[in-house]
């Protein structure tokens, strides 16, 4: 049972009895004028029990606690406490190195300029610490900025990394960006990558309250924003850098195939140029629903989206779903899936790979990587997954049949020209002109040969014997790549008169220009294990 002890105030008459109905108290006493004491008893169990975690402070230990005036060397010192030997490293103490890995427990950190060790992970026990090395030095070798030159230049962007130690302890970290800035922990400045040359400034920015009106590294007009830049002192001999070097080897014209002679001295050449065309795009993948249904329309989770491709979920690579099964209207923003729908070919869920894009023509180019487009752009693209991608203009460019003529006898020789004699028989050109599409025509040299006198071979010069036809029968052997016919020729435009042997020749053009693609592979160890380019073709008609 719990006890509480507690007490009144009042004025009592003789044999006059006090109750209070909150604390169920009684009490008796004569006249009297004063106190009123009092105990009483819980009806119930008052008692609980709780259990608190209390983190323990960090240990102090001072190492140069006889040495005023000294500083010491970061990396230098090594102490044991407890049976535990510590290390320090840019500030930070480390504990149960391994000599062989170099790694440890972090466990506290370290003042340089005062010698002061705060451990925050120890085991406790006697307080003797054994000091193994530590070099200490008088005065202060410290800098608040730097300017220095990297051993060769120019510099690849963004390859420049500084580290150091403060006269505090806190470590000095930074990176250079593609524009030539560097910044970071406790550090900023720039870089020229063309001449590999640094200029570094120690400090953090902070707030111009008035407190630093009297230090001698402060002035007004420094101040920006409300804020002024606090120089932090860095220990000189801890300052370290890396960097990456670009050097040339001289090109040889038999081994790449061309004369380097007009090539930059670096090697490299520019891959958009004010007033080329670029795509700016971005892919992002959803999942739709499972399963599918016949007809089923659905809505993906952004605007704007000008292409769509469905993948199923096979690992480890996914196989593409083809575009029979379903349709993308681009205008109403919606996924239609055919009717009928036969999936049983594939493993659901599928997945809608959907892009945005922006064409636009560029205006400018800046050394830094940075293009400047001609428009605004009308789409908000995330950094994750958006690309530029340069595009090669073709001008108008339409499929076209041209070049027919016949001959008597087919020698395998792709020739523009006749060779030897002509058929007795004649296709009727001008009646029934041979017909290719966009959609299905190719750059390609054909041959109609004969087998006999209806039937005959139709030949393409790389494809070889894609199928025959006859002279009774329109002829239109179907690309399947696009699932449109290569070229018609209509049935009634032949005659009679042919002949087993006889060869039919003609060229046709597809609405798609040529394009030379070189590949340049750099010396070295492999990097990625797989890399791949990816190469579309569009265009439009009024």
């Amino acid at each position: 049972m719990g006890t509480a002890i507690g007490s009144a105030f009042g004025f009592c008459s003789k044999n006059i009895q006090y109750y209070d109905k909150e604390t169920r108290i009684i009490a008796w006493a004569d006249s009297f004028v004063g106190q009123v004491n009092f105990s009483y008893s819980l009806t119930a169990a008052g008692a609980e029990t709780a259990d608190e975690i209390i983190p323990a402070k960090p240990f102090v230990i001072n190492l140069l606690e006889n040495h005023v005036g000294y500083t010491i060397l970061p990396g230098s010192v090594s102490f044991s406490w407890s049976g535990v030997r510590y290390v320090d490293r840019l500030g930070k103490l480390y504990r149960n190195v391994d000599p062989k890995t170099g790694f440890g427990v972090e466990a506290g950190t370290i003042d340089y300029s005062t010698g002061v060790a705060t451990l925050t992970v120890y085991d406790g026990g006697s307080n003797t610490i054994i000091v193994h090395s530590l070099s200490a030095r008088i005065g202060r070798q410290l800098l608040t900025d730097a300017t220095f030159r990297t051993p060769g230049a120019p510099l690849r962007p963004g390859s420049i990394s500084i580290s150091g130690v403060a006269l505090d302890g806190t470590a000095v970290s930074g990176t250079s960006n593609f524009d030539g800035s560097i910044s970071g922990s406790l550090v900023g400045g720039v870089v020229d990558y063309e001449k590999g040359i640094v200029w570094l400034k120690f400090g953090q920015w902070v707030t111009d309250d008035g407190s630093y009106f009297d230090e001698p590294w402060y002035h007004e007009d420094d101040v920006r924003d409300g804020k002024t830049f606090k120089p932090v002192p860095v220990f000189a001999d801890s300052l370290t850098y890396a960097c990456v070097v670009y050097s040339y080897i001289p090109l040889n014209a038999d081994l790449i195939g061309l004369d380097p002679v007009r090539l930059p001295s670096d090697g490299r050449v520019p891959i958009v140029r004010t007033g080329d065309v670029v795509v700016i795009h971005n892919t992002q993948t959803t999942q739709l629903a499972n399963p599918l249904s016949a007809g089923q329309v659905l809505t993906l989770p952004r605007e704007n989206i000008v292409h769509v491709e469905l993948y199923d979920s096979s690992e480890p690579i996914p196989v593409r779903v083809p575009s029979t099964l379903y349709n993308w209207d681009k205008d109403a923003q919606k996924l239609t899936m055919a009717d009928p729908l036969d999936l049983s070919e594939y493993t659901q869920p599928l997945i809608a790979m959907h892009r945005i894009e922006d064409m636009s023509l560029v205006s400018g180019v800046q050394i830094n990587g940075q293009i400047i487009v001609g428009s605004g752009l009308t789409n908000n693209y995330p950094v994750q997954g958006t690309y530029v991608s340069s595009a090669l203009l073709y001008g108008d460019l339409q499929a076209r049949a041209y070049g027919l003529f016949d001959q008597k006898t087919w020698t395998s020789v792709w020739s523009n020209n006749l060779i030897g004699d002509a058929t007795n028989a004649s296709y009727n050109e001008v009646n029934y002109p041979l017909i290719v599409t966009n959609a299905g025509g190719i750059n390609g040299r054909w041959c109609l040969k004969f087998t006999d006198e209806t039937a005959f071979d139709i030949i393409e010069e790389k494809l070889g014997i894609i199928g025959s036809g006859y002279i009774t029968q329109d002829c239109a052997p179907i690309n399947p790549a696009t699932n449109q016919p290569y070229f018609f020729i209509d049935y009634r435009g032949w005659g009679s008169g042919w002949a087993a042997n006889n060869a039919l020749r003609f060229n046709t053009d597809g609405p798609i220009g040529p394009l030379w693609i070189a590949r340049t592979t750099l010396q070295g160890p492999v990097t990625e294990p797989n890399d791949q380019f990816t190469i579309q073709i569009r265009g439009d008609a009024e």
